[in-house]
């Protein structure tokens, strides 16, 4: 059987310019690298970090590999988590809706290596995806007051 994934995704609306939220996302970003590895100057597609995080549904501390995958300018940030039990790609991308307000769509793609792991995530899904709506949207809004006090 072949891996399964489940995506969940939200679109923010944001008023700060583009460009602006871009570098904010990024400079956020590279903060938390950072952290755990302070030699981290700048972020570039491979740039990787070991990390100590803990899983959503079980709550248990497990080493993860985290890694840029794709940095297009004001377009698309890209993030993939190597866990023991698969790994989760997190894709902000800027976008426009047929209005023509801007939006930051921020998903999150899970990739099972079993089925059980699969159908714990269906089952806590629908209760984690209440929470996850609601921490995106907040994190959206920080980043985009934050570029626009930089403006």
């Amino acid at each position: 059987m072949g891996l399964r994934t489940d995506t969940l995704s939200y679109k923010y609306r944001y008023r700060a310019p583009r460009a602006e939220l871009y570098r904010t996302l990024i400079s956020e970003q590279l903060k938390y690298f950072q952290r755990t590895d302070a030699s981290i100057q700048t972020l570039t597609p491979g740039t990787k970090i070991m990390a100590n995080l803990q899983t959503k549904m079980h709550k248990l501390i497990t080493q993860n590999m985290m890694k840029v995958n794709i940095m297009k300018t004001d377009d698309t940030f890209q993030l993939e988590t190597q866990q023991p039990s698969g790994k989760i790609i997190q894709t902000y991308k800027f976008d426009q809706e047929h209005s023509g307000a801007d939006v930051l769509i921020y998903s999150e793609q899970n990739v099972f290596e079993s089925s059980r792991n699969q159908m714990n995530f269906m089952f806590f899904g629908l209760m984690y995806k209440y929470f996850y709506n609601r921490g995106v949207k907040k994190r959206m809004r920080y980043l985009d007051d934050l570029a626009r006090r930089t403006e």
